[in-house]
């Protein structure tokens, strides 16, 4: 698959340089940058090819590929029997964003999460890119039926909380681990069905005339408040 943009592809280059299948440069790089590229292909037997502007846009289909692309191997997803044991989880039901898809997993990267459950598959180019890597670093699954995996992480001694807007106040919560925090759409949210399978739901307290947060922000502060 292809990837573009300078900085997932650092990222990638300096923390999981064996992905990195082909580079495709589309402008000129500094030396040091050259460099590090060039030490990579030599270790890894890479190729690194130049593409002009018209070959670059195609690849990164209108993206803003700011010169920088590469073929990459896909990350490699799990299942929820391995997920089910971590400590704590963000399941996502029925979101389809991939930027808001993938800043949520450069929010469980960073906060402490150890893994995400999605219902519905979206494509791992946008989710890369839009994690920052994040998606090489998280431990995913795709698992459709998401009452049965209520059920599976009940059963696995897992606390299951639903973000809905008449929810309790996370500031107000007592959150117990092992738990996951369940996101719902981002113009639905969570189904009633759902809800009603949740141990708590919750909310974020909000101030003045917005009544809601991105899911992105949202599932970011709700994770946070975990700690």
């Amino acid at each position: 698959m292809i990837v573009f943009g300078k900085q997932v592809l650092l990222h990638l280059l300096a923390y999981h340089p064996s992905m990195i299948l082909e580079w495709y440069l589309a402008k000129q790089v500094d030396k040091v940058l050259f460099a590090r590229l060039c030490a990579h292909a030599s270790k890894y037997d890479r190729p690194i090819m130049r593409v002009d502007t018209q070959k670059a846009q195609a690849m990164a289909r209108g993206g803003n590929h700011q010169g920088f692309l590469a073929k990459v191997c896909p990350p490699k997803s799990t299942s929820l029997a391995t997920l089910k044991c971590s400590n704590k989880l963000l399941v996502l039901c029925g979101l389809s964003d991939v930027g808001n898809v993938g800043a949520l997993f450069r929010s469980v990267a960073c906060l402490g999460f150890e893994g995400v459950v999605m219902d519905t598959p979206l494509p791992y180019e946008g989710l890369a890119r839009t994690s920052m890597g994040a998606l090489y670093e998280v431990p995913f699954c795709v698992y459709a039926r998401v009452l049965d995996a209520i059920q599976e992480l009940k059963s696995a001694g897992m606390r299951c909380y639903g973000a809905h807007t008449q929810g309790h106040d996370v500031r107000q919560v007592a959150f117990e681990p092992p738990l996951a925090i369940f996101l719902g759409s981002e113009g639905a949210g969570l189904a009633p069905k759902i809800l009603r399978k949740m141990d708590q739901v919750v909310c974020i307290g909000m101030h003045g005339n917005i009544g809601s947060l991105n899911v992105s922000v949202a599932g970011a502060i709700m994770m946070d408040r975990t700690q």
